[in-house]
């Protein structure tokens, strides 16, 4: 099996992971997911947590209302058509970011020149 992160790409690029890479990959990221949701509210409830932190956690939108909300949903439907891999301009944007990634882990930018 891949590891995740070459999961996530194929899926990113509007590739077909088979489904038992699909399967485990969900159940890791809920797990972290999962895991990091408890050390938020541990440090909150402990209240180690900086004013300005608990604040955005707090807005809406926040990571506690994305997950709910991402749990009551679709997967494709909370994604949106801006985010799925099958939209030829999130192909188009991906390839674009792929690109300058590749070009900065290069030192190939233009900032990154000598």
């Amino acid at each position: 099996m891949r590891n995740l992160s070459d999961i996530i790409e194929d899926c990113k690029l509007n590739g077909r992971p088979t489904y038992e890479e699909l399967r485990y990959s969900v159940l890791v990221m809920t797990g972290i997911l999962n895991m990091v949701n408890h050390e938020l509210i541990k440090l909150y409830v402990e209240g180690k947590m900086p004013n300005e932190f608990i604040r955005k956690m707090k807005l809406e939108g926040g990571t506690c209302t994305m997950y709910s909300n991402a749990l009551n949903k679709p997967p494709k439907e909370y994604l949106g058509w801006n985010n799925d891999p099958e939209n030829p301009e999130y192909q188009r944007f991906h390839a674009i970011g792929s690109k300058l990634i590749d070009k900065a882990l290069k030192g190939e930018l233009p900032n990154q020149k000598k």
